[in-house]
């Protein structure tokens, strides 16, 4: 059975795509925010917690830090990882989980889809639904797409450092 990892932000769009994609017989991994939001909609759920065996640390900041979960995604036993980053707002809530899902997933991209925009939850739905799987042409330009978000978050950090700067006397 394939496996989606499910991280998210934005809960736009969530329960009907989690529900396609457990009709689809894709088990879901979630971490515990997207979990309970999926729980409450009856859509099967394993959270994040149960796959690694170890509770979320720091009240939630540190999740998907885990060695099982990169290496799930390394060996495409995770075939699809969803994750919409947290709002730069300030560095103390940078999400680093969510960006290191990304880069693992992207780096796999042959074998696993990164999904970072409610926007595509259809077009993976449909294909999945069409041909059994993600192609590879759609895994690659979900990557792309992946990679251009993490810049545009992490170019967001760097104006917030810079933003803390000290000014000169």
């Amino acid at each position: 059975m394939k496996k989606a990892l499910i991280s998210v932000y934005s809960k736009r769009n969530l329960k009907k795509f989690a529900k396609n994609l457990s009709n689809l017989g894709i088990e879901i991994i979630a971490t515990e925010g997207t979990a309970r939001e999926l729980s409450q909609n009856e859509i099967p759920v394993t959270r994040v917690s149960e796959f690694t065996g170890f509770s979320e640390l720091l009240g939630g900041g540190i999740k998907t830090l885990h060695p099982a979960i990169h290496a799930a995604i390394a060996t495409g036993e995770i075939s699809i990882v969803v994750v919409n980053l947290i709002p730069l707002r300030s560095i103390e809530r940078m999400d680093i989980g969510g960006v290191a899902l990304l880069k693992s997933a992207i780096k796999n991209f042959k074998n696993v889809a990164a999904v970072t925009d409610p926007e595509q939850y259809g077009g993976v739905i449909e294909e999945i639904a069409g041909t059994g799987d993600i192609s590879y042409e759609t895994r690659l330009s979900l990557a792309i797409l992946a990679s251009a978000y993490i810049v545009e978050y992490e170019s967001e950090a760097g104006k917030i450092l810079e933003g803390m700067r000290p000014r000169s006397l």
